[in-house]
């Protein structure tokens, strides 16, 4: 028995007709060949460079050694400066270099018995306001039952005031205790107002 033949162009269910490797899977199959081979070949996945290391952002900077210089004034009003050699991380920070004079400043009237033992020193930040340096110094509480006397308080206040001008170059000087506007230092002597 014979076949029938098929016109040409008609398309037969038995027979798809047309070349074997244009099925389809066999195209599939070759083009994931192909991006298999050019991927191969380019060196497989693409390099990623890391970022640049941002400044400040990598591992943290020695600490410099700077001289910061402070001011005692005594009960009199008498000015004695002082100088201590402190560690910072950064030696152009204004604020740090005025918190480390703060700091030398309560070590030397600790010694000489004008700041009360159980308090801590006082925090000092630098900002530029219309063109003037203004410090603002943020003194801790007093410890309840520490009584310090009127002229003691005012030693320290005159004390952390020169020394904010001295260190930080303040044309102005701001006081806060813990954090606080308050009338007066540890209850007897007011703030400067400016």
């Amino acid at each position: 028995m014979r076949r029938p033949r098929r016109p040409p162009g008609a398309i037969s269910k038995q027979d798809p007709g047309g070349p074997a490797w244009a099925a389809p899977q066999l195209l599939i199959a070759a083009f994931v060949l192909l991006l298999a081979v050019a991927f191969a070949l380019t060196g497989g996945a693409p390099r990623v460079e890391p970022p640049p290391a941002v400044a400040g952002g990598g591992s943290p900077r020695p600490p410099v050694v700077v001289e910061v210089r402070f001011v005692v004034v005594d009960a009199r009003g008498l000015e004695r400066p002082g100088y201590a050699d402190v560690a910072l991380s950064e030696a152009e920070d204004s604020s740090a270099r005025l918190t480390a004079a703060l700091g030398a400043l309560r070590d030397d009237l600790l010694a000489s018995g004008l700041w009360p033992a159980g308090v801590d020193a006082a925090t000092g930040f630098v900002i530029e306001l219309d063109r003037r340096r203004l410090a603002v110094l943020d003194v801790p509480e007093l410890p309840s039952g520490t009584r310090i006397g009127v002229d003691d308080e005012l030693a320290v206040m005159r004390s952390l005031v020169a020394t904010a001008r001295a260190a930080a170059n303040a044309d102005e000087v701001r006081i806060t205790v813990a954090g606080e506007e308050r009338p007066s230092l540890w209850g007897k002597v007011a703030p400067p107002s400016g």
